[in-house]
C-alpha cells in the first residue's frame, strides 16, 4: 500500500474542518484524532494493524469507496446523568479518530478481512491473482 493518504490529527481552520465534513462525511464543528497503524506488503496480501485499544467492534467501521478505504472509530461520551462522578484526571479521550488509504490497483476488494483483538485492529487485503508474480517454464 505505497499510496497511503495521510490525514491530519485535528483540523487547523474552519476551511479545513470544512472540507474535511464534505470528504469524510462528518459534521464540520467534529474534529478527530488518527491512530497509530503499520502497514505491511506481503507476497500475497497488504496487512493494515491499527491500534485501537478500549474499542469495541460495534464501535469500529470499516467502508470502501472506490479505492478509499477508511477506518473509523467513534468512543461515546457517557451519559452525564447516569455518571455523576467528577472527574480528577481525564487522559482517556473520547471522539471520532479516523484514517484513510488509498488501495493499491492489485488489491482484491472483494477479499478484505477484519479482526479486532487485544485493541489492535487487523485488516488483511489479498492481493488479486493476476497480479501475483508466476515463473513460466520453457518448453
Amino acid at each position: 500500500m505505497r499510496y497511503m493518504t495521510t490525514t491530519k490529527t485535528r483540523p487547523v481552520s474552519v476551511m479545513d474542518q470544512l472540507i474535511d465534513s464534505m470528504f469524510y462525511d462528518t459534521p464540520s464543528a467534529v474534529s478527530w484524532r488518527a491512530f497509530p497503524v503499520d502497514v505491511v506488503e506481503e507476497n500475497d496480501s497488504y496487512l493494515v494493524s491499527a491500534e485501537l485499544p478500549g474499542f469495541a467492534e460495534e464501535e469500529v467501521e470499516i467502508t470502501l469507496n472506490d479505492n478509499l478505504m477508511v477506518i473509523s472509530a467513534n468512543k461515546k461520551e457517557e451519559d452525564k446523568e447516569e455518571n455523576a462522578s467528577k472527574y480528577l484526571i481525564r487522559e482517556r479521550a473520547e471522539g471520532q479518530y479516523k484514517r484513510s488509504f488509498s488501495l493499491p490497483k492489485d488489491a482484491d476488494r472483494e477479499a478484505i478481512k477484519a479482526t479486532l483483538k487485544e485493541g489492535v485492529l487487523n485488516v488483511t487485503i489479498s492481493k488479486k491473482p493476476e497480479a501475483k508474480p508466476m515463473s513460466i517454464k520453457i518448453n
